[in-house]
């Protein structure tokens, strides 16, 4: 396989998603979405979404028409691990070589990324059965019951998972199917047979914290709160896997009366700020990701996607 699978990832709102769709079109590619807050349903503005989803072909399209897999698949309640990203993602970038395209991978979930870049180990799929039980244990005894639980088969994953439920319940799901626990099977990682380009568009801080802040405002008046209201309305919980994204718990905090719309705004900016600096700390540290300079009056996605397209030579 000569051709690369291209990668443009980074902090949020750096503008990953105009560059890869301007990016697609030059190049005949697709972009697979490596965000693990747009695989939800139902939370469109929360997660800034861009372009309209297609209900007949499944399938969520940019403002310039190119496809992006991997958007709207879950209700808020389901989770999807980085194992699930994996296996999805090599499944759709087979499919687009096999059809003459170019798979542009394109978020800024760096946990998804570098499993896909490095390898993941072969994990067992999901099982729902299991999984329902481990919830209502959670409801009925709380995490720590749980972490309990995890540290008697898995002291290791046990003492990585903190009390964090959703990878409690995935290493007891796992020790169940497999009757090995979940540090031992991480450690026989296979990594993919794809060359990957990555690159990153690099922003001054100022100009980013920028562009985070018109984000904040431009979701809550486009929708979010609307959003968060209907997704609470039917049913899911707070504590959902979706409503956790980034935002979310402020804007509940606001529809049930306690903050102002004000305090919303600046807090889920102040969130996603430090949430950039975190993404930031993150891509830094990947060796072979080349960054590409702009800023506020510079940042034109045609060109920096030809930059990639010249570098990449497609």
């Amino acid at each position: 396989m000569n051709k690369p699978v291209i990668i443009i990832c980074g902090a949020t709102a750096s503008g990953k998603t105009a560059i890869a769709s301007h990016l697609c079109r030059e190049i005949q590619g697709e972009i697979i979405s490596a965000d693990s807050r747009q695989i939800y349903r139902h939370l469109d503005a929360g997660t800034n979404k861009s372009g309209t989803y297609d209900a007949e072909k499944r399938m969520r399209f940019t403002p310039e028409g190119v496809p992006q897999h991997l958007t709207d698949l879950l209700d808020p309640d389901e989770y999807f691990s980085a194992g699930d990203f994996v296996r999805e993602a090599l499944r759709i970038i087979n499919e687009l070589f096999e059809a003459g395209k170019t798979p542009v991978v394109t978020g800024g979930t760096g946990m998804y990324l570098r499993a896909l870049v490095h390898g993941l180990a072969p994990m067992p799929e999901r099982n729902d059965s299991i999984r329902l039980e481990l919830k209502d244990t959670l409801k009925q005894h709380g995490v720590e019951y749980l972490c309990r639980e995890l540290e008697k088969i898995d002291h290791v994953s046990a003492g990585k998972n903190g009390r964090n439920p959703q990878r409690i319940i995935r290493a007891i799901e796992v020790y169940r199917l497999t009757g090995k626990p979940i540090s031992a099977l991480q450690a026989a990682t296979v990594k993919p047979k794809f060359k990957f380009v990555q690159f990153a568009a690099d922003w001054s801080r100022e100009d980013l914290n920028s562009n985070i802040n018109n984000r904040a405002k431009a979701m809550l008046g486009s929708g979010m709160i609307e959003e968060t209201r209907k997704a609470l309305a039917r049913g899911y919980d707070k504590s959902s896997p979706g409503l956790g994204s980034l935002g979310y718990g402020h804007v509940i905090d606001h529809v049930s009366g306690l903050i102002s719309l004000e305090q919303t705004i600046d807090r889920v900016a102040l969130d996603t700020r430090h949430y950039a600096k975190r993404q930031l700390t993150w891509f830094r540290k990947e060796a072979d990701l080349r960054w590409i300079k702009t800023g506020k009056d510079l940042f034109i996605p045609s060109e920096i996607a030809a930059k990639i397209k010249n570098t990449v030579k497609i």
